[in-house]
């Protein structure tokens, strides 16, 4: 049994040009045996035809005969090209010319065909339904796609940092907003390709070619450079990059280089405050520049598949992939954002939350660990608290957590908070805790740990971070503990006690402090 013979109550649309009322009977016959449920319109003239492509609801195909009175499929087809709709189009015809068929087809319709031999007219029709559909999906998805590129183009040009793409030679290709605001450049320079690396940068100790190697090998550490600005003068930056195309040849690879204005920084005499928004921004330049890298990779992924060829039930999954991490690009962008926004004054905040959006930002590096996130979160009422500052703090804590996790070994963080009392001061308030599976500290490290510049980190850390969280942690009039043992898997756990309510005046008169890790 063929396919058609299969259909049960099929419905099916058609717009028939056709003159003779009996041949209309006999097709509507045969398609109502071949299982379809017909609506069927019969129009005779242009204007008929003409009125009936207005109709809402559409059609799935249009039926021709070859040869009417005062219409024609000829010109039937050339008014269904005039209203640019997609509709499979049949020429139908009592006798069939080899020459007159050709021509057909040359003009667009979908297939020709005898209405003594209406064996094929079931298949044809199944085949162009289908063929539609693709088409239908096609744009569909081409729609989405330039859509998805809109949203993702103006969230480049829109986000905080200058944004630079080079090619493996030092050629400036891409620069965003940010690029002329920081220094100066128009535009139009940039399309010309009168921006390279070595214009942009003052001749120092990491020169362009060498930056370049080491960015297109995969090294991400974020470096402090000098640039020059359009004007001629200089500004420091605190410069981070990341290869788009990494699984490119070499000399085919294109970075992404984040620049973040350390002008600010420079002029500061703070030893502490300069220090901490360094660290900061770099990290903020490394962080964005990763995870932008994974969605724009999956777009130009899905746009290379989808131009291979006619798409079929794969297409919807590429686009859903696309369109999933560039909502996690946004996602990511605004929590980084948010994260670094400093509270002005103490406010109700939700301690859940500010794990979110810590967890957000270090969300690449957890996944790479394969690092599991346990959440134990109790039922916990708000709490009055400078937002920026604990949220700070946690960030400390769970990005130390990360650090002490190897990388042969998947690892686990938990985080767990519970109402909790400060048996010393009779106050009310929560117990935030957060724990690892790393291989943990012993006494004489866990004595320096809150002192600042102390760091088990080597080059690559501060010793500042657990010094202020520590500070934070007090001027909230909170306390912190840790427990820690050496050796495999032993972990390190950090308990903090939060007041629901500090004292008032205590929290607003001291000063403000940020860190990171």
């Amino acid at each position: 049994m063929s396919t058609h013979q299969q259909l049960t109550d099929k419905p099916l649309r058609v717009l028939l040009v056709e003159d003779s009322a009996d041949d209309a009977i006999l097709l509507d016959r045969h398609l109502r045996r071949s299982g379809y449920s017909l609506d069927v319109t019969r129009v005779e003239t242009a204007e008929a035809m003409q009125r009936a492509l207005d109709d809402a609801a559409g059609w799935d195909v249009i039926l021709a005969d070859y040869q009417l009175p005062n219409f024609s499929a000829p010109a039937a087809l050339i008014l269904l090209k005039s209203t640019g709709r997609d509709i499979p189009f049949i020429m139908m015809s009592g006798a069939v010319d080899e020459e007159t068929a050709v021509a057909a087809m040359r003009a667009g319709a979908h297939d020709y065909i005898a209405k003594q031999n209406l064996a094929r007219l079931i298949p044809a029709i199944e085949r162009e339904l289908k063929e539609a559909a693709t088409r239908r999906q096609r744009r569909d998805t081409e729609a989405a796609l330039r859509l998805s590129e809109k949203r993702f183009h103006h969230l480049v040009e829109s986000m905080p940092l200058a944004l630079l793409i080079s090619d493996r030679k030092g050629r400036i290709i891409y620069a965003n907003d940010g690029v002329e605001k920081l220094l100066g450049y128009p535009r139009v320079e940039i399309e010309q390709g009168a921006l390279t690396l070595d214009r942009l940068l003052v001749p120092g100790p990491h020169a362009p070619e060498t930056l370049l190697e080491r960015w297109t090998q995969g090294q991400k550490e974020p470096l402090e450079v000098e640039c020059r600005t359009h004007s001629g003068a200089t500004v420091w930056v605190l410069l981070g990059a990341a290869v788009l195309n990494p699984e490119a040849p070499l000399e085919q690879r294109q970075v992404a280089a984040f620049l973040a204005d350390l002008s600010a920084q420079r002029r500061s005499d703070e030893l502490l405050r300069r220090t901490e928004k360094l660290t900061a921004a770099g990290r903020l330049a490394a962080s964005i520049a990763h995870e932008i890298n994974n969605p724009l990779e999956a777009v130009m992924n899905c746009m290379y598949l989808l131009n291979q060829g006619p798409l079929e039930d794969t297409a919807r999954e590429y686009l859903t992939l696309a369109q999933r991490e560039l909502d996690r690009v946004v996602y990511i962008t605004t929590q980084t954002l948010r994260f670094y926004r400093q509270s002005t004054k103490p406010m109700e905040t939700d301690v859940h939350e500010l794990f979110e959006t810590v967890l957000a930002l270090h969300e690449a590096r957890i996944r790479s660990l394969s690092i599991t996130v346990v959440r134990q979160y109790g039922k916990i009422a708000p709490i009055l608290v400078y937002d920026g500052e604990i949220r700070q703090v946690l960030a400390n804590l769970v990005g130390n957590a990360i650090d002490a996790m190897s990388p042969m070994d998947s690892g686990r963080v938990i985080i767990r908070t519970s109402p909790a009392r400060d048996w010393k001061s009779g106050r009310d308030g929560i117990a935030v805790t957060v724990a690892d599976t790393g291989s943990g500290m012993d006494k004489k490290t866990i004595a320096h740990i809150f002192e600042p510049f102390f760091s088990t980190k080597g080059i690559t850390g501060t010793g500042l971070g657990l010094w202020v969280s520590l500070e934070l942690i007090e001027k909230h009039q909170g306390t912190i503990r840790v427990r820690s043992h050496r050796g495999k898997n032993c972990g390190t756990i950090f308990r903090i006690f939060l007041p629901s309510r500090p004292q008032q005046s205590e929290v607003s008169e001291q000063p403000l402090l940020r860190a990171s890790a």
